[in-house]
């Protein structure tokens, strides 16, 4: 039985055939690249719908190869009078949508990724998210306060493609620095929520086993000049 649709509600259909498959692929490339928090709605829309196009093309340059039905809800004509037995070829035709726009979005991660290596730049679009996902993994980290007080542990999580009063993270193991004993002493805490309004900076602790350093901890960094009298 055909179900006639009003043009209208066919136009909102059709648009979000073409726009929601981009979004998986928008989710893979936000992983390997992080999500600008500065970016504007307009320029992310504009990237969902590059990747739910590029999908669209892809697949339906692939479903005849393979027997697969093609995406004709893009169209109105086929929605406009649509029947029960078009749903199942719909959503056939619909998730191999989905997957190209996904495998397009993975291959823009992933080139993005190797662009930046090769042009020796980070592919976060922020310093903070190459931070988190390019320096702490496996060492601990330093915390300092807006009060004063610094604590260390291992990040276990951390908001990322956010304002810096959002940056909330969580800190395992911590342990408190002890100003009159100039060392850090343990905590009977496991995990310690910390607010990113309350965070005043974050370092990395070198693990000399792992990391390759051109200084040596502890050295001055610039030869003093000598200064003689005459």
């Amino acid at each position: 039985m055909a179900v006639e649709l009003p043009s209208t509600l066919v136009g909102v259909v059709i648009a979000a055939f073409v726009i929601l498959p981009g979004l998986p692929g928008e989710k893979i490339y936000s992983y390997f690249v992080g999500h600008d928090w500065r970016e504007d709605r307009w320029s992310r829309t504009l990237r969902l719908l590059t990747f739910s196009l590029f999908g669209l093309a892809g697949y339906a340059l692939v479903a005849p190869l393979i027997g697969a039905p093609l995406p004709t809800y893009v169209s109105a004509k086929p929605l406009e009078q649509l029947s029960s037995n078009q749903i199942v070829t719909f959503a056939t035709a619909f998730l191999g949508h989905v997957c190209g726009a996904s495998a397009f979005g993975l291959v823009a991660g992933i080139g993005a990724r190797l662009i930046a290596r090769l042009a020796a730049r980070s592919a976060y679009s922020s310093a903070w998210d190459h931070f988190v996902n390019s320096c702490v993994k496996g060492h601990w980290v330093t915390v300092g306060l807006t009060n004063g007080d610094v604590y260390a542990g291992y990040l276990d999580k951390v908001d990322v493609s956010v304002a810096a009063e959002e940056r909330d993270m969580i800190l395992q193991e911590p342990a408190i620095y002890d100003a009159e004993k100039k060392r850090f002493s343990t905590l009977s805490y496991q995990s310690m929520f910390l607010p990113g309004s309350t965070i005043a900076s974050v370092a990395v602790v070198t693990d000399a086993a792992t990391d390759e350093r051109i200084t040596k901890v502890g050295e001055s960094l610039f030869m003093e000049e000598s200064h003689h009298g005459e």
